[in-house]
């Protein structure tokens, strides 16, 4: 089994408290920074960006993954490289060639992600894990209105692990709750996005600690 990791999504926070709370989250000891760079065309919202990737890998030492929600996102790989982020994920719906965007990713020294809308087949794909290293697979529409967890989304994940070789992870994106994660680990998924349910928390080192404490019992 791959080892298990969580990304902090940063979307629903104080941008005035960016640095504070990434440096909560780092000490807190969440495995990197999950930034959603959403361009208001692919998706209802407009989000983060370079400048936003930049600020963080300056003062954490996590990793920072970009979550391109974007129309055309080879047009900002090499902007991600070059700010600081470690690893991109772009969405398989919104580009004709996804392999040329996986390569050109790869190329910038990025590591590789594909995600895929829950309406999206996450099955022959095979073509792709030579580059890519994970699939993110989002377990709500991202259309802006309470995006809360969909029906199904541990059975999809059960078939998504059987169509994928033994080094892609799965990592799940939307909607659940801290609760809930154990159930998707025994689905197959390794990498858990987590926003509100833990930015939000009052007391970001607890909730933290009693999640690790939580997915050593899996």
């Amino acid at each position: 089994m791959l080892p298990l990791k969580l990304w902090a999504s940063i979307t629903s926070i104080d941008l005035g408290r960016l640095a504070d709370i990434g440096e909560q989250l780092q000490f807190a000891g969440v495995d990197g920074i999950h930034v959603d760079v959403a361009d208001g065309v692919f998706v209802p919202d407009l989000t983060f960006g370079g400048r936003v990737v930049r600020a963080l890998s300056a003062r954490l030492s996590v990793p920072i993954e970009a979550h391109l929600m974007i129309t055309e996102p080879e047009s900002q790989l090499k902007t991600m490289a070059d700010e600081g982020a470690s690893r991109v994920s772009f969405h398989l719906e919104s580009t004709e060639y996804p392999w040329r965007v996986a390569t050109m990713a790869k190329s910038l020294g990025l590591e590789v992600g594909v995600a895929v809308n829950p309406k999206t087949s996450t099955s022959n794909l095979q073509y792709l894990w030579d580059v890519a290293t994970f699939i993110n697979v989002l377990t709500t529409e991202l259309d802006g209105v309470g995006e809360h967890l969909l029906p199904h989304m541990f059975a999809r994940v059960v078939a998504t692990k059987r169509a994928l070789p033994p080094h892609v992870s799965i990592q799940v994106d939307g909607g659940m709750s801290l609760e809930q994660i154990p159930s998707f680990v025994a689905a197959g998924a390794t990498e858990f996005v987590i926003g509100r349910a833990l930015v939000d928390s009052p007391n970001i080192h607890q909730s933290m600690a009693d999640l690790r404490r939580t997915l050593g019992d899996v």
